[in-house]
């Protein structure tokens, strides 16, 4: 008996026990409410902030104090859409509970003062409302609805008689070419041989554009050339150069598209002259002298100065360099700047470029024999023509008939709010 009346006792003891452990924890949550925020951290300028979710009904505790009792700029807390709720401006310490009236998203955020900013020691207590396990932590929820739109559409089921009007059209017509000369030259060559500077000739290439035609495309440039021996009767000869436009604006003259072409005939009789195409006008009077006799005279000088030297050299270096350093200059090609020379009696070239070089230099190889020289020199342009055509024009209107149709529309709506346990 007794021992049933202490095992009855030790239960009551401790469920008296364990009612008191639970009445004290529920006292205590309301008392002191749940942490949700706990912590110490530097605060500058720029500032920090706290995001968290509260039901309606919440109490939220703010206390801070800064080391040093360092006044902060400011805190405030306001919802996620802007609307401020609390605030506080240069303080130390704060201790201050604001009430929620809103379920929703609340920043808190705090703002130190000066370079080195502030320490400060911040803690959240929330104290539930009706809802004792609202979750703090929150989320963006993203809502997608869905409408059905009826509208019209016009289906097409055929077309209307159309309307004719008479009008003028520009059409292309035709090209037309223009051959615009550019030089038309004779002279006559001398021979090497004489006292005369007329062994050597030049002439400028380039297009004069004063002479092109107004609103004219390029099309090409040609050249001709012909040399015979001196004298009146040498001309009877064919003239190549007569019919040098007409020759590139006929069907049969595909070829001359693009690129060059020379025609080089030697005649009977050696009639050949030499020419370059130069880029320097100077080269002129360069040619000259190397075709004059003068030249060759001075090849012969060096020469013999060269064989005295080897001879004085026999008995004295020295004396054989002396005499060899009294040469004299000999003019020659390397002193030339061209991209083009040749021998020739007749020649004939087309470019559908215009000249890059600007002289046409002439020298005569022959020492006695004067020669005849005819050069011509032209370019090309054309243009394209237009004429009106009486044209009629058909305007061809749709037949429809309104069609109805529907279709989802979908918009999309955004909440923040706690995570849903």
């Amino acid at each position: 008996m007794k021992k049933l009346f202490l095992l009855t006792s030790m239960l009551c003891i401790s469920f008296i026990i364990n009612a008191q452990l639970k009445i004290d924890e529920e006292n205590m949550t309301t008392a002191d409410g749940i942490p949700v925020f706990q912590g110490q951290m530097q605060i500058k300028n720029e500032g920090r902030k706290f995001s968290f979710a509260f039901a309606q009904g919440d109490k939220v505790q703010i206390k801070l104090s800064t080391e040093k009792d360092k006044n902060i700029k400011y805190a405030n807390l306001r919802s996620i859409s802007g609307t401020k709720v609390w605030s506080k401006e240069d303080v130390s310490e704060i201790d201050e509970t604001i009430g929620i009236s809103r379920e929703g998203v609340y920043i808190l955020e705090v703002v130190g003062k000066g370079l080195g900013g502030r320490m400060v020691t911040l803690e959240l207590i929330k104290k539930p409302g009706s809802q004792m396990d609202f979750n703090p932590a929150w989320m963006k929820y993203s809502t997608y609805h869905s409408n059905e739109v009826e509208y019209n559409v016009d289906s097409v089921i055929g077309y209307n008689p159309p309307v004719v009007s008479q009008k003028l059209i520009k059409v292309f017509d035709q090209y037309l070419y223009q051959n615009v000369e550019m030089f038309n030259l004779s002279t006559q060559i001398l021979g090497q041989a004489g006292i005369h500077n007329s062994q050597a000739k030049g002439y400028g290439m380039g297009i004069d554009p004063t002479k092109i035609p107004r609103n004219g495309k390029f099309k090409g440039y040609s050249y001709s050339l012909s040399s015979v021996l001196g004298g009146a009767k040498h001309w009877v000869i064919a003239d190549i150069t007569v019919s040098v436009g007409a020759m590139f604006l006929s069907p049969a003259a595909g070829f001359a598209a693009h690129g060059a072409m020379a025609i080089i005939g030697p005649q009977p009789g050696n009639e050949p002259v030499m020419y370059y195409v130069s880029n320097r006008k100077s080269d002129i009077d360069v040619v000259k002298e190397i075709y004059r006799p003068y030249n060759d005279g001075r090849k012969i000088t060096n020469a013999y100065k060269e064989g005295l030297g080897n001879v004085v050299g026999l008995v004295s270096g020295k004396a054989k360099d002396a005499v060899k350093g009294t040469k004299v200059h000999v003019k020659n090609e390397g002193e030339l700047d061209f991209d083009q020379k040749g021998k020739v009696t007749n020649l004939l070239m087309y470019s559908a470029t215009a000249p890059e070089n600007n002289w046409f230099i002439m020298a005569n190889p022959e020492y006695t024999q004067a020669k005849n020289v005819k050069m011509k020199g032209s370019a090309i342009y054309y243009a394209p023509t237009y004429k009106n055509v009486p044209a009629k024009e058909y305007m061809y209107t749709l037949k429809t008939v309104p069609v109805k149709k529907t279709a989802s529309e979908y918009s999309k709506s955004v909440v923040f709010g706690s995570i849903k346990k």
